[in-house]
């Protein structure tokens, strides 16, 4: 038993592999084991610090969302967090054209302060680029990896580097710009000091990269928002000023017709009146129309209710034309968004128009009625008809149609040749109002 115990030893004394401290570990097994143990607690705190970077970037990001209103303050702010997350001199953002493919310089954070390609500094070398003039944006665009150029002073010269050599910039790092999957454009940090990044560096500048995507996103979708707005108020003006300058002059134009015909059969009397009548449309619709253009109120409903107006202008654009015109209200008026009173009065307006232009109408009915949950409005005359799916020259129907849009309601027309036409609006009331 003794001699098996001592030649056990001796086998352990021979191999050192096999030897150790009580545990069943050789020495070369913990020496491996302390290495990996290290290497995953690197690994860690690398993870680590990318995770806390990306989190205090996008809380960041987030809080600028919430504060600024205007999209290139927010560009600002991502781009201010990724100099400052990666100790870096300055960063950029360049996007490319998907119709040109040239890449365009958009935003630059440098000296403490955004600056873009209009800037005088920069304007006379920020004009669109190729791919293949950058380094190392054809790697960048290629693969969908960020790229580290250690030393921007040796290799071939590129455009730009003048200007980062002037701001004492030695390492470009390029990371990629996505959208679904797609790269789009580049953003690049500069260091002032020759480095060899780290891994998680690179990381953390991608993800900040995304960041800035997002903001860049964010900015032209404000910028199509604003177009959008532009053009609807475009359009609103042009219906105001057709349902002004073009219905107040279709009325001055009835009414002087009425003149002449009065003269020809010898009633001075009577085509002094239209005359009188001519002047007081045409000085209105002149009222109307700089009250219009300010986006002001019609002057109807200033000193009327929406009743009223509407009563008021169907007498007076009707008078002395030979229609027969009626109007109608049931239920009681609520108070109505000024907005919707403006169109309703409007509507009414280019309706009565279209009757006096086109329709050889003799009657025209409108009946507005109030209900608790929508207002409803019919327009009726018994004129000479049209079919509402041919296509017609002008802008009558098609404002009155987008006016309704506006108020989400909802339009018909029902007509056909030598059967009048009848135009139906249904507008709902706000779901606050009707208590839902």
């Amino acid at each position: 038993m003794a001699s098996g115990i001592n030649m056990e030893e001796e086998r352990r004394k021979g191999d050192p592999d096999k030897a150790s401290s009580g545990t069943g570990l050789s020495e070369r097994q913990l020496d491996e084991s302390g290495r990996v143990a290290k290497e995953a607690a690197e690994t860690f705190r690398a993870s680590t610090q990318v995770a806390r970077g990306q989190v205090e970037a996008l809380t960041r990001t987030l809080d600028a969302m919430a504060k600024e209103s205007a999209p290139d303050r927010l560009v600002e702010h991502v781009l201010r967090t990724i100099t400052e997350q990666l100790r870096a001199h300055s960063s950029s953002i360049w996007l490319r054209d998907e119709n040109t493919g040239l890449v365009r310089f958009e935003f630059a954070f440098e000296g403490g302060r955004l600056i873009t390609g209009a800037d005088a500094a920069l304007a006379s070398i920020s004009l669109p680029l190729r791919i293949d003039e950058v380094r190392p944006w054809p790697e960048v665009f290629r693969t969908g990896k960020a790229r580290v150029l250690e030393d921007i002073r040796e290799g071939p010269a590129f455009p730009w580097r003048e200007h980062l050599l002037s701001l004492g910039v030695v390492t470009k790092l390029m990371a990629p710009m996505l959208i679904a999957g797609d790269v789009v454009g580049v953003a690049g940090i500069r260091f002032t000091r020759k480095c060899s990044l780290r891994a998680e560096d690179v990381e953390l500048a991608q993800a900040l990269a995304h960041q800035a995507m997002l903001a860049c996103q964010l900015g032209r979708l404000s910028r199509q928002s604003r177009q959008a707005a532009v053009i609807a108020e475009r359009n609103r003006l042009a219906r105001d000023i057709h349902d002004t300058l073009a219905q107040g002059f279709t009325g001055v134009i009835v009414q002087l017709e009425a003149v002449e015909e009065a003269m020809s059969r010898g009633r001075p009397a009577q085509a002094t009146e239209s005359l009188i009548r001519a002047g007081a449309l045409a000085r209105e619709s002149l009222r109307e129309a700089r009250r219009s253009v300010r986006a002001l109120r019609p002057r109807g409903l200033e000193e009327d209710d929406l009743c009223e107006a509407l009563q008021g202008l169907i007498r007076r654009v009707t008078a002395s034309t030979g229609i027969q015109a009626q109007f109608h209200v049931r239920g009681q008026p609520p108070e109505l968004p000024d907005e919707w009173e403006d169109n309703v009065l409007r509507i009414v307006q280019e309706a009565l128009t279209n009757v006096l232009r086109h329709a050889r109408a003799h009657r025209f009915e409108a009946r507005l009625a109030f209900g608790e949950k929508e207002i409803c409005l019919r327009l009726k005359d018994d004129g000479q008809g049209f079919d509402p799916a041919a296509r017609h020259e002008g802008f009558g129907l098609r404002g009155i149609q987008e006016r309704v849009e506006t108020m989400g309601g909802r339009f018909a027309i029902q007509s056909a040749n030598g059967q009048g036409a009848t135009i139906s609006i249904v507008l709902a009331f706000p779901q606050a109002r009707v208590g839902l």
